[in-house]
């Protein structure tokens, strides 16, 4: 055989050798969605994945699906695999979001600890500022913030707020942030807590929607540990009683015991080095305003919700004994404080490292000599005496991987991604997967969008959207390019859902009941109405480009046009059939806001002409009344069909 010969052989087996071993390590396609079984058409199984998996198709995206191929579109969905460019770009101006924790907390401090230090530094004291007109004690304040390079918290409310609703509208990667809005209600914090506040944005993007694709176990020990938490549940204040045996004690036992001149010297340096301690962390509360001064004594309320509500569950098999247990396994868990004095002399305190017992990891710090280091009994296991910071992680560890949490997190998810009571055979499923992959969240939420029962017909729009959803939702269906403005998110208060303010820990609920009767029934079709006659600050939207700039000539073809867009693969003509008296109704928003007992809005006049206008007919529909596309369209977003999931 001739050499080039030879040499092109040689070329063509290792290419076929190459495109071989390519092939081999290829990942598979996706099996099958079983849509088919439950006869359900590709489209309708698209229209189903986008109503559950996201806030909300937008115009195109049941196309974009089919085209994509549904199990495509899923798997990038879990591996949250798709460019965030135009949302990226709509969050650049935020600048709390590249801020730590203690950044954060340093940087949008307490409003009463900004009065007090204000009134110090104008010599004055928080009674004469207390009594100083409203103008003037806003100048003072205003005058410290500068001076100091700080910010007022309530910019940083807007942000958090603000970046929430950005990227629930925004975001390519739909399903991760739909499930850090679920998993955000059930290690829930709240606003309230003037604590925990200034930590909210750190902990939703540091400790929930990082973890929400991965393992559970991640979540929990990132929630535990973060300064939201411990603040909202009162965990920083929780230390061992008075004469218990602490951490610190059992590091230093050794020294003490020991005897000779060598033991005698070692005594004398640790009551040397309690005493220094002693001042040091005296000196620290001096520093510290007294909401975050600890407090002796063992506070059982994260103890208690850990179990109840984030792990275990209500029924979850354990008893007050193991909550007061747990309690005590997380004494000493605690937060450094937002004040640089005061994380100085923590710092100093913490010299020794481990050796002393004492753990710092950015906002967060375990006192070795808060932690009750004695025996302790958890759900059946011993817990020997002598633990620090491990302790608590060991505890994480057991209810993370206990059967009762799997059920609890398996039904909870079914509830939020199925229907309010789902059938017991897919949570028992889910929990299946749950123990098998060791908590692995992606895994569970695969193995719920290839069940049978997220696909049966008793399953399909069977969930009532929350406010926020329901908000975001219409923006998405609208197409809208949104900025976020105080009215968009006093429509999702007024509609019953005020962002992170939902005070217990259990977070917003997930079930109908909760969001439907007559007064958030009203308030959703106002919105419905307000939103597409162009009434609600910061959102824009060209109605004719959602039809393709075909214009409609009578209520009917508008109704007719427009709720195939915005209710994609559903049932058009009956939808039609039974909006078509409201679209016609003259005075439906006249009666819509007497019901409700609506306060006028800017542009009154407007509306009030709006309400006097005759039902357009057949004839002339939209050069009579300008604005009747947008009417329509407002009592789609108002309907019994949009409302639901």
């Amino acid at each position: 055989m001739k050499p080039r010969l030879l040499i092109l052989t040689a070329f063509l087996v290792a290419c076929a050798a190459l495109l071989g071993m390519a092939a081999h390590d290829a990942a598979p396609p996706p099996e099958p969605l079983p849509y088919a079984d439950a006869g359900l058409s590709e489209r309708e199984a698209a229209a189903h994945l986008l109503s559950r998996f996201t806030f909300g198709a937008r115009p195109g995206d049941v196309d974009r699906l089919v085209a994509m191929g549904l199990e495509t579109w899923l798997e990038r969905q879990l591996r949250a695999g798709f460019s965030d460019r135009a949302l990226d770009e709509k969050l650049a101006p935020f600048k709390a979001l590249d801020l730590t924790a203690t950044e954060t907390a340093r940087t949008y401090p307490n409003p009463g600890m900004v009065a007090r230090r204000a009134a110090r530094e104008g010599g004055m004291s928080a009674e004469e500022m207390q009594n100083l007109d409203g103008s003037a004690r806003r100048q003072q304040i205003r005058a410290y913030l500068e001076a100091n390079g700080l910010r007022p918290q309530r910019e940083l409310v807007g942000e958090l707020i603000g970046q929430k609703l950005l990227r629930a509208v925004y975001t390519e990667n739909q399903l991760a942030e739909v499930l850090t809005d679920f998993w955000f209600n059930h290690f829930n914090v709240a606003l309230q807590d003037n604590q925990a506040r200034p930590y909210v944005l750190a902990y939703e993007r540091d400790a929930v929607r990082p973890h929400v694709l991965s393992a559970f176990r991640a979540m929990l020990g990132a929630t535990a540990r973060h300064p939201a938490m411990l603040l909202y549940l009162d965990n920083a204040q929780s230390t061992a009683p008075e004469g218990t045996r602490t951490t610190l004690d059992a590091r230093l036992e050794p020294l003490e015991n020991r005897r000779g001149l060598g033991g005698r010297l070692a005594q004398r340096r640790i009551q040397e080095g309690r005493q220094r301690m002693q001042r040091e962390q005296q000196q620290a509360l001096e520093e510290i305003p007294e909401e975050f001064r600890p407090r002796r004594g063992v506070n059982e309320n994260y103890a208690r919700e850990l179990m109840e509500l984030h792990t275990l569950g209500v029924d979850g098999g354990y008893t007050q004994a193991d909550v007061e247990a747990v309690a005590r396994a997380f004494t000493g868990w605690t937060v450094v404080p937002p004040n640089e004095r005061g994380e100085r002399v923590l710092r100093r305190m913490d010299r020794q490292g481990e050796r002393a017992g004492f753990v710092l990891e950015g906002a967060f710090l375990f006192r070795a000599d808060a932690h009750d280091a004695t025996e302790k009994t958890i759900l059946g296991e011993t817990f020997p005496a002598g633990g620090g910071l491990d302790e608590g992680e060991r505890v994480l560890d057991l209810l993370a991987a206990h059967p009762s949490t799997a059920q609890h997190l398996a039904r909870k998810l079914a509830v939020r991604f199925v229907s309010d009571a789902p059938p017991e055979a897919l949570v028992d499923e889910l929990a299946g997967v749950f123990l098998a992959t060791g908590g692995d969240l992606r895994a569970v939420v695969r193995a719920l969008a290839y069940s049978p029962h997220f696909w049966q017909e008793a399953a399909l729009r069977a969930k009532v959207k929350t406010p926020f959803e329901l908000a975001v939702s219409s923006l998405r269906a609208l197409d809208a390019d949104v900025r976020p403005t105080r009215e968009l998110v006093e429509w999702i208060d007024k509609m019953g859902q005020p962002l992170y303010r939902y005070q217990a820990p259990t977070g917003f609920p997930d079930e109908a009941d909760a969001w439907i009767n007559a007064g958030a029934l009203l308030n959703r079709m106002n919105f419905g109405l307000h939103l597409a006659t162009g009434k609600v600050d910061g959102v824009r939207f060209d109605l004719l480009a959602l039809n393709r700039h075909r214009e409609p000539e009578t209520v009917e073809e508008a109704l007719a046009a427009y709720v195939p867009l915005l209710l994609p693969e559903g049932d058009a003509a009956e939808t039609v059939d039974l909006l078509l008296p409201m679209a016609t109704d003259p005075g439906l928003e006249a009666r819509l806001n007497a019901a409700t007992d609506e306060a006028a809005s800017p542009d009154g006049d407007d509306r009030a002409d709006l309400d006097d206008r005759p039902p357009p007919g057949d004839e002339a529909f939209a050069a009579a009344n300008p604005d009747a596309l947008a009417r329509v369209v407002g009592v789609i977003l108002g309907a019994p069909a949009f409302q639901r999931r």
